[in-house]
């Protein structure tokens, strides 16, 4: 299993090195932002992109893209990101939300003077999950950026955090990398999986590479494709919905719901392009409703709004505190049901 510190050394990846060689830049020509919001989908390796440039921001002698790991403030991490003129701030274990006493100690962090007579480095993991007061609080802080104290907001949803946030921070932006680009990085790091596997893994993960690498650790290809047969035989009215609930809930409301998001759009792409998908229980579901006596056309819208109500479920379930994940799961299956 490849651990974060080893992941760390490969920073920045393939997909990140313009947002890299960007900030380093700015950063060298001391025009960079107190405060940037760092977004793309899960798996793009963010949170590891900015714990390196903060390395790179603390280095008394930097080279010219990146920390020297030889200075006296380089040393201080030794094999961690942890440094005293690093706040990292995050949910609580067991809490969803981002609370308002963890900014007051922020804002505090922030008002000491650094350590090592540099900057001082603010990042919030899943800033999204700022409630209201908490947000406000950090928004006056933001609002009156202190020289030499920057602020790193890393989120998967930007759209969750309050306009007046998203207003006072630069956008730096991540995106998949293509297909060649992804394969190839993974192949690399995972030296003893065959490309079919690798592609497979790619593929379960939306070419999301670290995702993918976190798949390859555990059983969810097997998993999937166990949901996915059970899905297929539904379509093709060989098992009853119950069968497919069972399955669900065997491998996890979320999970199931996961699938059920990738399956319908990865339909969805098969149906306009006509291409055949990857694997042999899509490129079946595939077919099934290329056969249907209904205009493709429909058949794409239906499938349109079951894949933005099954994203809908699935954000649902990862940010409400008690849903019941049987009856959104169970409603779903049925709703598929009704779709062949």
């Amino acid at each position: 299993m490849i651990r974060e510190a080893q992941l760390l050394t490969h920073v920045p990846f393939p997909w990140q090195r313009t947002q890299w060689q960007h900030l380093t830049r700015l950063y060298r020509n001391e025009q960079l932002p107190h405060a940037f919001l760092v977004s793309g989908n899960s798996g793009l390796g963010k949170s590891l992109f900015v714990n390196k440039f903060a390395r790179f921001m603390l280095c008394k002698e930097p080279l010219e893209l990146l920390a020297c790991d030889k200075c006296k403030n380089c040393l201080r991490f030794g094999g961690a990101a942890i440094h005293p003129d690093i706040l990292s701030v995050q949910s609580e274990e067991g809490k969803r939300d981002i609370v308002i006493d963890q900014v007051r100690s922020l804002i505090e962090f922030v008002a000491y003077t650094s350590h090592t007579g540099g900057v001082k480095i603010v990042i919030i993991a899943g800033a999204h999950h700022l409630n209201l007061n908490s947000a406000n609080a950090l928004l006056k802080t933001l609002e009156e950026p202190t020289s030499n104290r920057y602020f790193f907001l890393i989120t998967d949803m930007p759209g969750s955090l309050p306009a007046t946030i998203r207003s006072r921070c630069q956008r730096l932006l991540f995106a998949a990398p293509s297909k060649k680009s992804a394969n190839q990085w993974l192949t690399k790091l995972l030296p003893n999986e065959n490309t079919v596997r690798v592609g497979r893994l790619l593929n379960a993960a939306q070419y999301r590479p670290l995702n993918a690498m976190g798949l390859a650790q555990q059983d969810i290809l097997e998993e999937q494709d166990q949901f996915l047969e059970k899905l297929c035989l539904l379509s093709s009215r060989g098992i009853a919905p119950q069968s497919v609930v069972a399955t669900a809930v065997k491998i996890g409301e979320l999970s199931a719901i996961n699938y059920l998001v990738k399956t319908s759009s990865a339909l969805i792409k098969s149906l306009i392009t006509l291409e055949q998908p990857v694997g042999a229980d899509l490129n079946n579901l595939h077919q099934l409703f290329l056969k249907q006596r209904v205009p493709l056309t429909l058949q794409i819208f239906k499938l349109l709004m079951y894949y933005d109500e099954a994203l809908t479920a699935y954000k649902h379930m990862t940010s409400s505190s008690n849903p019941n994940g049987q009856l959104i799961v169970e409603t779903l299956i049925w709703h598929w049901h009704e779709l062949t």
